[in-house]
């Protein structure tokens, strides 16, 4: 689980649905991500996507990654 994947788009009061939409996968997929079923080792494409869309640096996501 990346409970603080999930913690930082509640923080901002996004949706699910809308992080799906731009990073351009389906609600099903990022939900996968969010629960660790997908992109178990996240790739540094989707780390980037998810910095850019998050605000927050890439090394920030690399960091929180490293966590678990």
């Amino acid at each position: 689980m990346r409970d603080w994947l999930i913690a930082l788009r509640n923080e901002q009061k996004r949706s699910a649905a809308e992080i799906a939409k731009e990073l351009d996968v389906s609600p099903a997929y990022y939900s996968m991500i969010e629960r660790g079923k997908r992109q178990k080792k996240m790739d540094i494409t989707l780390v980037a996507k998810l910095a850019q869309i998050f605000g927050v640096s890439v090394e920030t996501i690399i960091s929180k990654e490293d966590m678990n």
